[in-house]
């Protein structure tokens, strides 16, 4: 059974996916580990969070939300959606964006993320529109 909670990287090993992605030309979840490390990036700001995806105990993915800081504007940016391969395709990774989103709409008026050229269909799918802003390719309202 696949399980959903906020988590720290602190307690949990996020370096088994970390070489996944990289070896599967993602390098964003080993910049999200250095930033991290560093302080950098720790989704402890209002209203930021970081939600793992569990199968048992082992860590099989994330999804992350921040305050974008790319725009003036109060809005979140979804970083470092990642699900293993092992777990496609099996709507974990909808899960864990539903999950990261849920209640942010306190926080955030809408969403902004950069998608790839790969995902930008799944996040059409979840409501995300394309944008013509720097430093994002698609939005969503949340209110």
């Amino acid at each position: 059974m696949i399980t959903y909670r906020p988590i720290s990287l602190d307690d949990h090993d996020a370096q088994p996916l970390s070489d996944e992605a990289w070896s599967d030309g993602y390098p964003f979840v080993e910049r999200m580990l250095h930033d991290w490390k560093s302080g950098d990036n720790r989704f402890d700001g209002p209203g930021e969070r970081l939600i793992g995806a569990f199968d048992g105990d082992k860590l099989i993915g994330f999804c992350g939300l921040n305050r974008d800081p790319y725009t003036s504007e109060n809005a979140g940016r979804i970083r470092h959606l990642y699900v293993s391969l092992d777990h496609r395709h099996r709507g974990i990774a909808r899960a864990l964006e539903a999950r990261t989103l849920d209640g942010a709409e306190a926080w955030f008026p809408r969403i902004r993320l950069r998608a790839t050229p790969q995902s930008r269909a799944f996040y059409e799918r979840l409501g995300f529109v394309p944008v013509d802003e720097p430093e994002a390719t698609h939005s969503k309202p949340l209110r």
